[in-house]
């Protein structure tokens, strides 16, 4: 089955699930990662700390659920069977090893929302190395959201106030506005080529990137082609040494 076909179905079980009740749904199984191994990436910008979950993130489960639902469900849904280790290789050799703790602040019905969540570890027995398994609405080495910094930008590229108001509103340093403003469109270029990037403005891209039915497959061509995650800021080299 392609990943598209995967994704579809994965799109109607969710609307599905959406329109039941609140105690049938409960037991509703809302998405299913797909597996990225930082294996997957070019040679030299690999992170062998981290698997990244592909969740089918789209314009729909945006809507509906919130960040910290797909977080649960992508982790609750992921199975190590079958699995190589993206840092030797070996098949079969990846067992569940724990979780640790990290913050999560998100953007929801224009409040900050701030989530702890416990990530999965997964250990190698023949390498003995150890993976963290993150969900795509995560940016490794960042307590902010993906969808939180897409839509702190989305308000600053319309100005419809000041940008220490702006910056005010979402929590946030006027400093960091700009290393986010930077960083997408560093990453705009990576996405689309320089030259096709230059024919479109930063916030037509922005909104694309949240209107988009397939989000997850953008940020998982992204992390495959380059070995980062989409608006990651760490340093590949510096981000080794601690938990993404």
């Amino acid at each position: 089955m392609t990943l598209g076909r995967i994704a579809c179905n994965l799109h109607a079980a969710v609307k599905l699930a959406i329109a039941m009740s609140p105690k049938k749904r409960k037991n509703t199984r809302l998405a299913a990662p797909f597996f990225l191994s930082t294996r997957d990436c070019p040679k030299g910008q690999i992170n062998n700390t981290m698997i990244r979950l592909v969740t089918a993130l789209c314009k729909s489960f945006l809507k509906e659920l919130t960040e910290r639902m797909i977080f649960q469900t992508a982790t609750d849904e992921f199975s190590c069977l079958g699995k190589r280790c993206p840092k030797c290789g070996a098949k079969e050799k990846l067992s569940p090893h724990g979780e640790y703790g990290r913050g999560l602040t998100t953007y929801e019905d224009n409040k900050i929302v701030d989530y702890m969540l416990r990530p999965l570890r997964a250990c190698c027995s023949s390498c003995g190395s150890t993976h963290a398994l993150l969900p795509d609405i995560i940016v490794p080495h960042s307590t902010f959201s993906l969808m939180f910094m897409l839509a702190a930008l989305v308000a600053y590229y319309e100005r419809k106030t000041t940008v220490a108001e702006i910056c005010n509103q979402f929590g946030i340093a006027v400093s960091t506005i700009y290393v986010w403003k930077a960083r997408i469109a560093l990453h705009k270029d990576l996405m689309l080529g320089a030259l096709i990037s230059q024919r479109q403005r930063a916030h037509s891209y922005v909104l694309e990137l949240l209107e988009s039915d397939d989000l997850s497959g953008i940020l998982r061509r992204f992390f495959r082609k380059y070995g980062f995650s989409f608006m990651q800021g760490r340093s590949i080299q510096a981000s080794q040494s601690r938990p993404p």
